[in-house]
């Protein structure tokens, strides 16, 4: 698909410019695709310069990630970054057009809410990437992080305010309460139909829960490309993996125990706050660290199985479709958003979210059933294709959600101005009426 007439050019907003996790790694992605299509891309990041430029034209605000920054700063800055404001507005004078796209991908982290206030008046041109839960949820995951659980509450509800669910202590589930009012104040997507994309449709049942107006939500999934760039025979292997972050709302505890229960190998590409409790409390479990794809696809080559332990519902999860696409069926949780899909495709099964002893149950199972294995991984490779996109089809799935932007954004605006010709033309009907 070729880039529409209409479109003068994309800001990808995002709070870093380099690959660290799943929001900028797409971002990046959407700024490189976009050029090689000929679109004019500017690039939006709060953090400083690094080795590479995602964009021709990208624009860093050298600003610290929060968790960086002294306690009280952060506090303040995480609220509102008056520099984001100023920086954005800056930008937007200089290649703001009506055929320009505003496209915010990530802004937790250094941004602050305070770019929806520069991004308001442009707010028909605006797209909001929903790679989690925060435009909904104030802690970003719909889960209390402090039981492990999933949450059933309405965002920002007196129950949700009263209730301490964020990892960090109740003043930091306060604080974050607090950042998404300012934001909601800012840009009232309750008010307003905003731009949003959800990646994937089930995402959609957790935003009508934060009364969110849902006129113009869509769904378009990721890309995703193989962990493997050739089929394996997973039947034939004996270990099973886990691919993420330590940390606690990923379950890998949960994985390592119901590994040791169930009297498999766990392997571990992966890293963070939890590798030592994993290191002294399983020292069975093989740890490699975080790996590069060239690293992963030499270790995965021996994988029967990918564990998803998450504790919290996976907006999409990304790793479970890398190692569908590679023929590697997966085990997950029930919560998350991919599971029923994978377990109706024949790719995978679920366990009861939370349950150490039912994953247990199921790596048994698929431990001891090669046919089994055999069949799901047969399954993974002709069904993959149905649950996301490659890189060029997503590109092509983003330029049509351009179109239907800029030509909604160009109905509202002729329809204002309609709206105030008529108004003046009836009050100079007025003034003649009473000449």
């Amino acid at each position: 698909m070729t880039p529409s007439s209409d479109l003068d050019r994309v800001v990808i907003i995002n709070d870093r410019s380099a690959r660290i996790g799943g929001a900028s790694n797409l971002a990046i992605l959407s700024a490189s695709l976009l050029q090689e299509a000929g679109v004019a891309v500017t690039y939006f990041a709060g953090d400083t310069v690094g080795s590479e430029r995602p964009a021709s034209d990208t624009v860093n605000l050298a600003a610290r990630p929060l968790m960086q920054q002294p306690r009280l700063s952060a506090l303040a800055s995480g609220l509102y970054s008056s520099h984001a404001y100023d920086g954005l507005k800056a930008l937007m004078a200089r290649v703001d057009s009506k055929g320009t796209i505003y496209h915010v991908h990530g802004w937790s982290k250094i941004l602050s809410p305070s770019i929806f206030r520069a991004l308001w008046p442009v707010r028909g041109r605006v797209v909001l990437h929903a790679h989690d839960y925060f435009l909904s949820c104030p802690n970003g995951g719909f889960a209390n992080y402090r039981r492990g659980q999933v949450c059933s509450l309405t965002p920002m509800s007196l129950d949700c305010l009263a209730t301490n669910c964020d990892k960090r202590g109740y003043h930091e589930k306060i604080w974050r309460s607090a950042r998404h009012m300012v934001r909601e104040h800012y840009y009232p997507i309750q008010q307003f139909a905003a731009n949003i994309v959800v990646v994937h449709q089930r995402m959609r049942d957790y935003f009508a829960r934060g009364q969110i107006d849902m006129s113009n939500i869509e769904t378009i999934r990721n890309p995703v490309e193989p962990f493997l760039d050739y089929p394996i025979e997973p039947w034939k292997k004996r270990d099973f993996f886990f691919v993420g972050r330590l940390e606690p709302e990923k379950g890998f505890e949960d994985a390592a125990l119901a590994a040791r229960l169930a009297g498999v190998k766990l392997q571990i590409i992966g890293d963070g706050a939890g590798r030592a409790r994993l290191e002294r409390d399983f020292p069975e479990v093989v740890i490699h660290g975080w790996k590069s794809k060239g690293e992963m696809r030499e270790i995965l080559g021996d994988a029967r199985a990918l564990v998803v332990s998450s504790r919290v519902p996976e907006p999409f999860g990304l790793a479970a479709l890398e190692a569908v696409t590679s023929g590697i069926p997966v085990i997950l949780p029930d919560m998350a958003l991919l599971g029923d899909e994978l377990a109706m495709l024949g790719c995978g099964s679920v366990f009861q979210s939370g349950k150490v002893e039912a994953l247990a149950g199921g790596l048994r199972r698929l431990a001891g059933d090669d046919m089994l294995l055999r069949l799901m991984s047969v399954n993974c490779l002709r069904r993959s294709s149905e649950m996301a996109h490659t890189p060029a089809s997503w590109r092509q799935a983003l330029l049509a959600l351009y179109d239907r932007v800029l030509e909604r954004a160009n109905a509202a605006r002729t329809s204002s101005q309609l709206t105030a010709r008529g108004g003046i033309s009836a009050g100079h009907r007025l003034i003649d009426e009473a000449g």
